[in-house]
């Protein structure tokens, strides 16, 4: 099994008895040469029968997985890459930061919203440590992380590929604001993370 930084797949538990929707769509969070697949998720104080079984799994217990699938990859190999994640949002630019952690030839920003854990933080803080070309901006707030939006997209226009990954609503609304202020829409690429 291969896969493309920034992939996804869908998971079923083939042996576990699941109340409603039997699968998940997880965005793959390493790349192949790793070693192994690393998913991301979170779980809300009421976890679904899904999440629930999924928890509960040991070693060698069996999955399925159909995939990988998506177009949340890297598009050149020469234009600025703008990445923006929200909350758990972070699991396909730890893949993407993992494959790009030797380029030198782009700026590569990430903006990371989150209001209380950074899923991932410390790995890909050492990535963008290790090199100068690589910039991560924890933002707090929606405030704060639009206007570190904006000012990306005043820094880099059309000539950048924008990255968005979260929940619908976060990608809808940044979307529009990226549009608004001149960048064309094949310019932004989405992953949506449409539910826990």
């Amino acid at each position: 099994f291969s896969w493309e930084a920034g992939k996804h797949g869908i998971l079923t538990l083939p042996e576990k008895k699941i109340e409603g929707k039997k699968f998940r769509g997880f965005s793959f969070a390493s790349i192949p040469s790793e070693g192994k697949l690393i998913l991301g998720t979170r779980t809300g104080k009421a976890k679904s029968s899904y999440k629930a079984a999924l928890l509960s799994m040991n070693a060698g217990e069996k999955v399925q997985l159909r995939g990988p699938m998506g177009g949340f990859v890297i598009q050149d190999q020469t234009s600025p890459m703008v990445f923006i994640a929200s909350g758990v949002g972070i699991t396909p630019y730890r893949a993407l930061l993992k494959a790009l952690e030797h380029d030198i030839s782009r700026p590569i920003e990430l903006v990371y919203a989150s209001r209380q854990y950074y899923l991932f933080g410390d790995e890909i803080q050492i990535i963008a440590d290790a090199n100068s070309k690589i910039k991560i901006h924890k933002t707090h707030d929606t405030a704060e992380t639009k206007a570190k939006i904006e000012s990306l997209v005043k820094k880099y226009s059309n000539t950048a590929y924008y990255y968005i990954s979260g929940a619908p609503s976060m990608i809808q609304s940044t979307k529009k604001d990226i549009k608004a202020q001149g960048v064309r829409a094949k310019r932004i690429i989405s992953d949506e993370f449409l539910g826990y």
